[in-house]
């Protein structure tokens, strides 16, 4: 059963620390900004299920990452629109990610990069997104 789309009022996160975020609204930005000043300098480890994830930011995606059910965001009617290349070896300025899991989740303003296969199954997902 998916859980999307969220209808439900806006519950704002309030602990960037925890390990399962579950019907929450957050900013991927707050995640990343209190795993850094922790000395994580990545969001690794997390369970995402009903939330509403805001930008803007760019997610690197590496292992482990997995999407269930998930809404990427307004491609405006192409899914390419939502993912970005790096032309070196680097993708400076990103959010990377490790390891976690998006359950039901909508994302809003979020372009997303990884590995060339993560990036070819981004753009082989459906443009009605």
């Amino acid at each position: 059963m998916s859980l999307l789309p969220i209808n439900r009022p806006v519950a704002l996160a309030t602990d960037f620390g925890a390990t399962v975020f579950e019907n929450l609204d957050l900013s991927l930005h707050d995640v990343f900004s209190h795993a850094a000043r922790n000395g994580t300098p990545m969001i690794h480890g997390r369970t995402f299920r009903g939330c509403r994830i805001q930008g803007p930011a760019i997610a690197l995606v590496s292992s482990g990452v997995t999407f269930d059910d998930t809404n990427f965001g307004d491609s405006r009617g192409d899914i390419r629109n939502l993912v970005l290349r790096p032309v070196g070896d680097k993708a400076v300025g990103t959010v990377p990610l490790r390891d976690c899991i998006f359950i039901g989740c909508e994302f809003y303003g979020v372009g997303f990069t990884g590995t060339d296969e993560f990036i070819a199954q981004v753009i082989a997902l459906p443009n009605s997104l």
